[in-house]
């Protein structure tokens, strides 16, 4: 069974770019096409999201938000694929729900 794949980063003012990905477990076998439609649907100007609504882990420089109060530290989302890598996160299922509900 192939799992997801969900590829962001994080791009600073010199346009600097930190990668990271979470893999999600997908036990109802949804297409790469409807999660990436329901992610897209979902994100702030059609490119970011907020990680702490998502549950995305913040990178180690992010955790205690040194940049002030100003700095929103809002990720981009990359893309997303089907692997065979060990799943370290929650169903795609319950992922989708998340962001769905913090839409709301």
């Amino acid at each position: 069974m192939a799992n997801i794949k969900f590829e962001y980063l994080y791009r600073d003012e010199g346009n600097y770019k930190t990668y990271g990905e979470v893999i999600f477990s997908n036990p109802n076998q949804l297409s790469v096409e409807y999660i990436t439609q329901r992610i897209e649907s979902n994100l702030i100007e059609g490119s970011w999201f907020e990680p702490n609504k998502w549950n995305i882990p913040r990178f180690s420089f992010h955790q205690h938000n040194p940049f002030g109060i100003n700095d929103l530290l809002w990720y981009e989302f990359d893309c997303l694929s089907q692997c065979h890598e060990t799943s370290n996160s929650n169903s795609i299922d319950d992922f989708l729900e998340r962001i769905i509900s913090t839409a709301e």
